[in-house]
């Protein structure tokens, strides 16, 4: 068990240089606000499109903007200069260069720190490629995604660097954000979309349990551990991220109930009725997705808030999300 104290950053001179990648997605804006908001520290953000950067992170006298693929080391690594911390926010969700940009570039990042005097790297994973114990979990590489597999991949090559630098996984869960003016999240998008079938949805019962988190709240505990000591966490430090697991059934329940739908009756989705359904309408499953099907149990022993680190939550509950995401609450 960590306590507080060991989780409480102690003072440091001078302000860091921080490196940032994916900064114009979802997550990596809400970092770079974080970043602006709560430290001293300056940035340094690698942006293919300077563009979709807010004016007021593209005109802080605390940004450096680098405009370059990430995947680009070679080509932008002399104009990094000295960098204490990097946090690895950029992803690819598949396709060719999935492995470029989940791997190779962080690597590329994570070594370069590592041959110049850098102090951490925060990287991002995901939750699908550990298991509830936070171990690796084989069928993430066997049966995963593009995007799955790459990040087993980097999770199992990055942490052989952690006797040379601090190396720290963050694995978030479903990820809520957007809405307020930054992009939106796949699952925030999923759920904007689910809206106008609420009517149905109300009626269906699953077996199921997995966990969710803001966006914001990963920018915070990301915010806090460049700077906090280590010594509470074991290694390998892997971090999942997220709010107290709930069920399938509680999370529609709340979806429903927020939007102001009253459920009279509920149908339970049988193993047959679901295969039923996918054969009615063709769904295409993957083998990932069948895997997921057989094990509907996505819930972890151990995940990190912002309240673990004696910080404040933004998103403490599911109608403290969906608000967030510009769904209004029904009457």
């Amino acid at each position: 068990m960590t306590s507080q104290a060991d989780r409480t950053p102690t003072p440091r001179s001078g302000a860091k240089r921080i490196l940032v990648t994916g900064a114009s997605g979802c997550v990596g804006q809400y970092l770079v606000e974080e970043l602006l908001a709560e430290t001293p520290h300056r940035l340094v953000l690698v942006v293919r499109n300077p563009g979709k950067l807010p004016a007021a992170v593209a005109g802080s006298p605390r940004v450096e903007i680098i405009e370059a693929d990430v995947t680009d080391v070679a080509g932008y690594r002399g104009r990094l200069g000295r960098i204490d911390v990097a946090m690895l926010v950029a992803a690819c969700w598949g396709g060719p260069d999935a492995f470029r940009v989940n791997v190779e570039a962080n690597l590329a990042l994570a070594a370069y720190l590592a041959d110049n005097g850098g102090e951490r790297v925060l990287y991002f994973a995901t939750g699908s490629v550990i298991d509830a114990e936070g171990r690796m979990l084989p069928a993430a590489r066997e049966l995963g995604s593009e995007y799955i597999r790459s990040k087993y991949q980097l999770v199992e090559e990055i942490e052989k660097l952690g006797d040379r630098i601090d190396i720290v996984g963050l694995y978030p869960t479903l990820i809520l954000g957007g809405g307020d003016g930054k992009p939106m999240s796949h699952f925030g998008n999923l759920l904007r979309q689910a809206r106008p079938w609420a009517w149905l949805a109300r009626f269906l019962r699953a077996d199921g349990k997995f966990h969710y988190v803001h966006a914001k709240d990963i920018a915070r505990v990301a915010r806090h551990l460049a700077d906090a000591p280590l010594e509470g966490l074991a290694k390998p430090r892997r971090l999942v991220l997220g709010n107290p697991a709930t069920t399938a059934n509680d999370f529609i329940a709340g979806f429903v109930s927020y939007l102001g739908l009253r459920t009279p009756f509920t149908v339970t989705l049988k193993d047959w009725l679901a295969e039923g359904i996918i054969r009615v309408f063709r769904i295409e499953l993957s083998p990932w997705d069948r895997y997921c099907m057989q094990h509907r149990d996505l819930s972890y022993r151990k995940v990190y808030s912002p309240a673990d680190f004696g910080l404040p939550v933004a998103c403490p509950d599911l109608a403290a999300g969906l608000a967030g995401i510009g769904i209004p609450r029904g009457s």
